[in-house]
């Protein structure tokens, strides 16, 4: 039978028993799983089943009266996978050496109805310098990088739902999200166009060491997945086992002067929970059931491959991680203090698993990611005066409460409660708004005229806290041996407040202390929000086994409540003051139709998604299979609900509370084909269409966001997986891409109106039309006999990563400015960029279950200096990377940095910040209790 999984965080065991002499089916077998409390019986047919097993590794038993037992070791079950083993029975009448089983899931799923990909916590842990799930994400086929962002298929940034255990993570967005800028306006343009963080990583972080699997799905999702255009990352963590076990790891490349001046620390334990297993037991107090606990954390600094901290105007300060919560309060009175370097990020992640008999299962789960960043300004010479940086600081936990309950083998009820709580600052050096400076003239600001602005040049400030309580109920039965049925249900429930200043002491500013938001009375501008919107959504899918055909039929309906402050009188007479201060008001989005929508009536105008997958196994090493669906995502909140105080700044923008959701319609069609039986070869193409996402229209006072723009994307892939067997494992996917739309982030219109009076699509920033991606590691386990030159050396691997993608598009530089010069927008590709990553291990054994590990890892073997479009070191004239010497089309000047600025030279150079990272090797040592 066709068994699905369920959003990352579960597994599925499968298979038929047969007499060894005859053939036969054998019923009434029975099967366990070793540790996990679940298992089944054959049926007539000898076929057994088991849903909703939480990933990991395995022994199965296999036994039946008067048959010689089985037991299967090393049994690997990932999540939304289906492990199928087969097993023949001998009777106790025939002599038979004993049998063993080890393995993974199927390397080509005949059942599959759509193409995804999936590295487990194995392939995850030869990754070069490997610290989450970005690193991951890095290497799947149709992922592109672009600054510091993933894009997913063409698709912009924010469109991958990313789910941790099932639960999604994702920000729902809201001024003050991003860096802050001179303008905050350019927070969300760089959120979309990938210069600032977020995106396809999500709100939560999980640490390299506490991931069990990643998988990405880019179409053919089932109906449960929702507000997700591009695709979904499902990660599921770690569970603790039936014994402990656990890892301290610590590495650096401090060992030379061209490093990065970064420290990682990681560690992670788990097992079963002491008091309920040694300590009550011990005392004649038995608690029901067996309750375990997995744990880790890592924490990363680094001052990047540019840093700062030497210079005299650095002054670092020591922070204290403070975070909410039950396991919050335990962290933050631990006293965790450290000095600040550029980028620091600390991650803590917990599981509590608690099965009581074979029927139900707990599990509570806490997050926490606290970080703290200076960025460069885009200007090289500031990376010596911390006083002119921003300092960004974030700090996001999650609680999350799940329950699953078991009915028979077949059938199973879900359900989960989570709240997600991020809160974000950008400030210059940590100043309040308070402390800003007056001076708006930027010549006043370098009082030694030295080169450097010494009171800070960035002159924003921004806050925002967001809480996101998320609610989900779902049934999953085999109701009849063709239906596999899916339905349920999810609420969101959103509060969102931010606030963003411009200039907060600025002379011409309007002091009014009854503004909302932080810090009221301040501000040349400012942008607050402060709503409390919801989300809703039903689903229902079919999955249909049929002879030689799988077919899965989906049914998704969602519905966005905007929330009762929308129609809060203050906030509709602002409103329409703007509208009627317009010279054309019919340009504003009708204010009547918004206007006092009760719940039940934004409940009953939602929207359907259908959804459609057809899968064809050919044979039990070949399938084909074809989806199409419609998928669509509620625009970042702040599109919404945005209102700006002082409408004469220039680019003040204001919300629209009638915007609908953007909606994708995509199409995939591939084949996966088994050639050995440890390697597979799967090629799909893909094609979707985006329509109505939100951009901003001039208006002659304001901007508001509209449903005007749309994009488009197709291609293909063609991925060859080697499973893990005689030591070698590895990957090769190549992607072929086309991305073109009206315009790659909400600003375009904005910024450059003359675009949208023509009627085509563009290349989009981030289209990059060749990837690859290679992967190849090589491993011996400890305990293993392996001959190198008549010595027996073990323990050690080796793994090598590389990432190759040909030019992003670039406008080249037109002297004319007319209307027919525009065509040229985006009609150039840049260079390509080429990345080898290589990690070494060796490793000695101690004791029983003690493995000390040594590990150099090199990012950017070759050193290659492979430009960053995103730091201005293109040449729109000649198309190649800046040179000294470069003829700077824009300024008519050449391009070199000649003389001091700030106390320090500059030769005639392009500074090193136009590239992207340059070579860093790290030693490190690992630990491990096994």
């Amino acid at each position: 039978a066709v068994l699905p999984a369920w959003a990352g965080t579960t597994g599925n065991l499968s298979g038929k028993i047969t007499d060894i002499t005859t053939g036969e089916p054998l019923p009434l077998v029975n099967v366990s799983i070793g540790g996990s409390g679940r298992g089944g019986v054959t049926n007539d047919k000898g076929e057994y089943s088991v849903v909703g097993v939480t990933p990991g590794t395995y022994v199965l038993k296999v036994s039946l009266l008067g048959y010689q037992p089985i037991e299967g070791k090393k049994v690997v079950i990932e999540a939304d996978e289906t492990a199928v083993f087969n097993f023949k029975l001998a009777s106790t009448d025939i002599e038979v050496e004993g049998v063993t089983v080890e393995g993974h899931p199927p390397l080509v799923d005949v059942t599959k109805t759509r193409g995804d990909q999936t590295y487990n916590k194995d392939k995850i842990e030869q990754l070069p310098n490997v610290k989450g799930v970005q690193d991951v994400l890095g290497l799947q086929a149709g992922v592109v990088k672009f600054g510091s962002q993933l894009f997913l298929r063409g698709g912009r940034a924010n469109e991958t739902q990313i789910l941790i255990d099932g639960v999604a993570v994702n920000d729902v967005g809201g001024a003050g999200n991003a860096s802050g800028t001179t303008n905050p306006n350019e927070q969300l343009q760089q959120l979309y166009s990938g210069n600032s963080t977020g995106g396809a990583g999500g709100a939560v972080s999980v640490s390299a060491n506490a991931i069990q699997s990643v998988s990405v799905s880019s179409s053919g999702l089932d109906a449960e997945y929702g507000n997700a255009q591009s695709g979904v990352v499902n990660i599921t963590t770690k569970s603790g086992s039936e014994t402990y076990n656990g890892s301290i790891q610590y590495r650096t490349d401090g060992i030379g002067s061209g490093g990065y001046n970064e420290r990682y620390y990681a560690a992670n334990v788990g097992g079963p929970e002491p008091i309920t297993a040694y300590l009550l037991p011990s005392i004649g107090v038995e608690v029901p059931g067996k309750l375990t606990f997995f744990m880790s954390g890592n924490f990363d600094q680094s001052d990047g491959p540019y840093a700062y901290n030497t210079s005299r105007f650095y002054h670092p300060l020591k922070r204290k991680l403070r975070f909410a919560g039950f396991f919050g309060d335990i962290l933050s009175n631990a006293g965790f203090k450290y000095d600040d370097k550029q980028n620091n990020d600390f991650s803590f992640n917990t599981k509590l698993s608690y099965a009581i008999g074979e029927s139900d299962q707990f599990a509570f789960s806490y997050r926490a990611n606290a970080n703290s960043s200076h960025p460069l300004e885009g200007s090289y010479g500031s990376k010596n005066l911390y006083d002119s940086t921003l300092t960004n600081i974030g700090l996001t936990t999650q609680n999350v409460l799940q329950w699953t309950h078991i009915l028979g083998t077949n059938s199973l009820l879900k359900g989960y409660v989570s709240r997600l709580e991020s809160n974000k600052t950008s400030s210059v050096g940590d100043l309040t708004p308070a402390q800003y400076s007056a001076i708006t003239d930027l010549s006043l600001r370098d009082a030694n005229e030295d080169g450097f602005n010494d009171i800070g040049t960035s002159q924003s400030w921004s806050t925002s806290h967001s809480v996101l309580w998320n609610v989900k109920f779902d049934y999953n039965s085999q109701v009849h041996r063709l239906h596999f049925l899916k339905a349920g249900a999810e609420y969101n429930y959103e509060l969102i407040q931010s606030t963003a200043i411009s200039f907060p002491l600025d002379p011409n500013r309007t002091v009014d202390s009854t503004q909302r938001g932080a810090y009221p009375g301040l501000g040349l501008a400012r942008w607050v929000s402060d709503n409390i919107p919801s989300r809703g959504a039903f689903y229902l899918q079919d999955n249909i086994e049929l002879t030689g055909i799988n077919v899965h039929v989906g049914l998704r309906y969602d519905y966005f409540y905007l929330g009762n402050q929308v129609n809060d009188p203050a906030y509709v007479r602002a409103y329409e003051e703007l509208v009627n201060s317009e010279s054309d008001p019919a340009k504003y989005t009708e204010h009547a139709g918004w206007v006092g929508k009760s719940f039940w009536k934004q409940f009953t105008r939602g929207n359907f998604s259908p959804r459609l997958s057809i899968g064809y196994p050919i044979s039990t090493r070949t399938v084909f299979y074809f989806n199409y669906g419609h998928f669509l995502q509620y625009p970042e909140r702040d599109q919404y609900f945005h209102y700006p105080v002082n409408t004469t700044i220039s680019g003040n923008y204001v919300g629209n509370p009638s915007l609908k959701p953007q909606r994708t319609v995509q199409y995939e069609a591939g084949f996966d084909q088994l050639i050995f039986d440890d390697l597979s070869l799967g090629i799909r193409g893909f094609y979707k269409d985006v329509f109505d996402y939100a951009t901003l229209r001039r208006l002659s006072k304001v901007d508001q966001y509209v449903n005007l723009d749309y994009a488009s994307a197709r291609g293909f892939e063609i991925i060859v997986t080697k499973q893990s067997g005689e030591h070698y494992s590895g990957s090769l996917g190549y992607t072929f891409q086309l991305a073109k739309g009206r315009s790659s982030d909400p600003f375009a219109a904005q910024a450059s109106p003359q675009l949208f009076q023509l009627p085509r699509e563009t290349r989009l920033d981030y289209d990059q039309q060749h990837t690859v991606n290679l992967f190849v590691g090589y491993r011996v386990s400890p305990k293993e006999d392996y001959d190198v030159l008549g010595l027996n050396i073990n323990n050690w691997g080796a793994s090598v990563t590389w990432n190759f993608g040909s030019g992003f598009p670039y406008t080249p530089y037109n002297i004319g400015k007319t209307l027919a010069d525009l065509y040229l927008k985006n009609t150039g590709d840049g260079p390509y960029t080429s990345e080898i990553n290589v990690s070494l291990y060796k490793g000695f054994n101690f004791f029983e279950r003690l493995n000390v590990v040594f590990t150099l890892d090199i990012v950017n073997l070759l050193d290659r200096r492979n430009v960053d479009l995103n730091a201005g070191g293109f040449n729109t004239l000649t198309g190649s990377p800046l040179s000294y010497g470069d003829y700077a089309p824009d300024t008519k000047v050449g391009y070199t940095w000649t003389g001091r600025r700030g106390g320090q030279s500059f030769d005639s150079r392009v500074p090193p910040f136009v590239f992207r990272s340059p070579r860093q090797v790290s030693l490190g040592m690992r630990i491990n209790w096994d």
